[in-house]
């Protein structure tokens, strides 16, 4: 897991303090805690900017990440804050360094309306400007962002897609526990997020992702 410094250290402090966290690593061994970092089995918490893939490639090596293994990359409205240069250069890194991969990124898309006008207005008035969302105007960009830096392939989906394709059931008793009323905002907000899906390697090809399409 990767995060600011000042992230990672409050991350750490955290964990530390909960003995429910700790059995969480799910090891016998040695954790290792320094005021940034976390190592311990298969859970390795490091701090590194995301812009420096010097720092990025050290952090990794540190955390004895095989490069050759398939990997997943899992990203939560990450990308979003950061420059789109900088996004394209760690992208091409990743799929130039790893030998397989696949990308699961989370973020707005279909910001150029004026509900995705507003939603950006309003970040920026809580002082969070959203650098890389160039990328977020439509599925095709979300999709371009990993192409353009020659990932095999990618495919993306709005929550809209995402949430009618769980089973009719299942969202029914999902919408009596949370109490979802305001069904018409609920679908304008879930029009303005997407899954992103990216692929490289012989691995994760040959994942029919063109069964979800439907």
């Amino acid at each position: 897991e990767i995060d600011f410094p000042s992230v990672t250290a409050r991350k750490c402090h955290s964990i530390k303090r909960s003995k429910v966290l700790l059995d969480g690593l799910g090891t016998d061994g040695e954790v290792r805690f320094s005021s940034t970092e976390l190592h311990g089995g298969n859970y390795h918490l490091v701090g590194a900017d995301l812009r420096n893939l010097n720092e990025v490639a050290s952090k990794l090596r540190e955390s004895e990440v095989n490069f050759d293994l398939p990997t997943l990359f899992l990203a939560e409205c990450v990308l979003v804050y950061i420059e789109s240069t900088s996004v394209s250069n760690l992208l091409a890194w990743i799929m130039s360094r790893f030998s397989s991969s696949m990308f699961i990124n989370y973020e707005q898309v279909n910001m150029c309306d004026r509900f995705g006008e507003i939603m950006l207005e309003n970040l920026r008035a809580r002082g969070c400007p959203l650098s890389g969302v160039d990328a977020c105007r439509s599925l095709e960009t979300q999709t371009n962002r990993f192409t353009s830096t020659n990932w095999d392939g990618a495919k993306a989906w709005t929550m809209v897609d995402i949430y009618n394709a769980i089973d009719p059931c299942e969202r029914h008793r999902i919408e009596k526990i949370e109490l979802l009323d305001e069904q018409e905002l609920l679908t304008q907000l879930f029009q303005h997020y997407c899954i992103c899906v990216a692929w490289k390697g012989h691995v994760f090809n040959s994942i029919a992702l063109s069964d979800y399409d439907d």
